[in-house]
């Protein structure tokens, strides 16, 4: 099987697990965190959120790519706020799910999706005004997305993800040994690796423009909710607490293990 069948099917399979009633499906105008997975908002993911529309700045009429868009939160959200955006994954599934919660919340008109590898994207040459994406870029090569992204965007376009990042030796020390042991179960497939140094600045060399990082909060100890025995009100209140502690030095951002990886199309130069 080849690495985009595996992520197919793989990304198949959690779809098929994840909640479709009508509560779960619709995204409203001002949401900031998906309704079909609850949990993201104990790890702060709405600040990330946040941070990839501030970055993006979207607008009415302008045209935005989700490149891997999942269940289709962004991509709704976005609609939400009159940005006309094409969603593409690799799995038939997400883009199903996706559809239908974009018809459940009344964007439908200003989304459309589509089942498309990330590496060989059909769009034309500078066609978007923005990229988006949650937790895609960890599982592309690095070379060909910076190339892509960098081609779909206009001069001056601006992208914006929400990434696992592999800066914090600890919390992949974890990553490695963990998954299988104690209880706790592999979230991740198996052609996926977390934003290390040496990754960003693969993405740096083959981008048109600037890479950058930002931690709009610590995501650090709260990982270890993952343990059976800090997975419960008083262990995760516990690690919460102590990440936004961490939090208030900036320094430490890297230590998350979420980020925000933004990537500037520099503008044509005036003649």
């Amino acid at each position: 099987m080849t690495i985009p069948d595996r992520e197919a099917d793989f990304w198949d399979q959690v779809v098929e697990r994840s909640a479709a009633d009508e509560q779960a499906l619709r995204i409203l105008a001002n949401d900031l965190c998906d309704p079909a997975v609850p949990w993201f908002k104990d790890l702060d993911l709405d600040r990330f959120v946040e941070a990839v529309f501030a970055h993006i700045d979207p607008k009415p009429g302008m045209r935005i790519l989700d490149l891997g868009c999942g269940k289709g939160f962004l991509s709704v959200a976005l609609a939400h706020r009159g940005a006309v955006v094409e969603g593409v994954d690799i799995s038939p599934r997400s883009i199903g799910y996706s559809i239908r919660r974009a018809e459940t919340s009344g964007v439908s008109d200003r989304t459309t999706f589509t089942v498309m590898d990330c590496k060989s994207l059909t769009f034309e040459d500078e066609s978007f005004d923005a990229v988006c994406g949650g937790f895609v870029l960890h599982h592309l090569d690095l070379e060909n997305a910076a190339q892509t992204v960098g081609r779909v965007l206009k001069p001056g376009g601006k992208a914006a993800f929400i990434e696992t990042m592999g800066l914090n030796p600890l919390l992949m020390l974890a990553r490695a040994t963990l998954p299988g042991r104690l209880s706790i179960q592999k979230e991740s497939s198996d052609d996926e690796y977390p934003l290390d140094r040496a990754r960003l600045a693969k993405l740096q060399a083959s981008f048109p423009g600037h890479v950058g990082t930002s931690f709009p909060q610590v995501v650090f100890l709260r990982m270890g909710g993952y343990l059976p025995f800090l997975d419960n009100r008083w262990g995760i209140g516990l690690m919460t607490g102590l990440d936004h502690l961490i939090a208030r030095a900036p320094a430490l951002g890297p230590l998350s293990y979420y980020g925000i990886v933004t990537m500037d199309r520099g503008s044509v130069p005036e003649c």
